[in-house]
């Protein structure tokens, strides 16, 4: 790798990382994205509405503890603590706006560290945003579309609860994936997934359950090709040994990033079940 290039790979992952909350936590992504570790890959987490941060740090820190070499960088694309998710869960074009931004950046070291392992993460309301990010990934761009990026493939994507309705078509998103995207739900995230985004509305502005309790459903408008990289992993009583009880952060413990997750980026494994035979 030059010399170059990595720079602007660098220079990429700084612009992640000055989108973090606090000092501290813009501290601890420098400390995740060495030059040793950008020249392995990128992982990148969002956590959910309300910007807190908290489920990242703890998975970031698992995934550590199970060896992964990549930068891990936390992308902070919500107002902020301080009661604001209802304004997160709401805010259609910022939220939009923050997904052409992680694309860019994401893009940006892609195409300057070529043939690295990109993986997205994202929890709950951060889920959505990964998938727009995904959405604007598009090689190649549309004419006339400033945030379409070209070139721009992830290696997988990750996505812990999504609030996002249960038929949101993925086929756009799924076309900057190469081999996988995951989906990661529990029918006990009644609270928040159900309740919650029956009554406030999901990130893509249906009020109904979200794909995070039940789901991601086949439609008719799905494209099945690109929809045969889904693997669907539903909460069971194996998760408890892994600190996972089936609630909404139970996917973003240490101990589960550390014993479940990390194998899937090591290639290790390839959970789920899926949506196309």
């Amino acid at each position: 790798m030059s010399l170059g290039g990595l720079r602007v790979a660098a220079a990429a992952v700084a612009g992640l990382t000055l989108l973090v909350t606090g000092v501290g936590c813009r501290t601890r992504n420098r400390d995740y994205a060495t030059e040793q570790r950008l020249e392995a890959g990128l992982v990148v987490s969002l956590d959910g509405v309300g910007g807190y941060n908290w489920g990242p740090r703890w998975l970031r820190s698992g995934l550590d503890e199970a060896g992964v070499k990549s930068a891990i960088i936390i992308y902070d694309w919500s107002r902020g603590p301080s009661g604001l998710w209802v304004g997160d869960l709401m805010a259609r074009e910022r939220n939009q706006a923050a997904a052409n931004d992680l694309a860019t950046r994401v893009a940006t070291y892609a195409s300057a560290m070529p043939h690295r392992p990109v993986t997205l993460i994202g929890h709950s309301g951060g889920a959505a945003v990964v998938v727009w990010a995904l959405e604007a990934m598009q090689p190649p761009a549309p004419p006339g579309d400033p945030h379409a990026v070209r070139g721009a493939i992830v290696e997988r994507a990750i996505l812990l609860a999504p609030a996002l309705s249960p038929d949101y078509d993925l086929t756009k998103a799924l076309r900057a994936v190469r081999s996988r995207l995951y989906v990661m739900y529990s029918n006990a995230d009644v609270g928040l997934l159900g309740a919650g985004t029956a009554v406030f509305g999901t990130m893509d502005g249906q009020h109904s359950v979200s794909a995070g309790l039940v789901g991601f459903k086949l439609t008719p408008e799905v494209d099945a090709g690109e929809y045969a990289k889904v693997r669907q992993v539903p909460w069971s009583l194996d998760f408890v040994k892994m600190g996972h009880l089936g609630g909404h952060m139970g996917w973003t413990t240490t101990r589960f990033a550390r014993d479940f997750l990390a194998p899937i980026l090591a290639g290790k494994s390839d959970p789920g079940q899926p949506l196309v035979e």
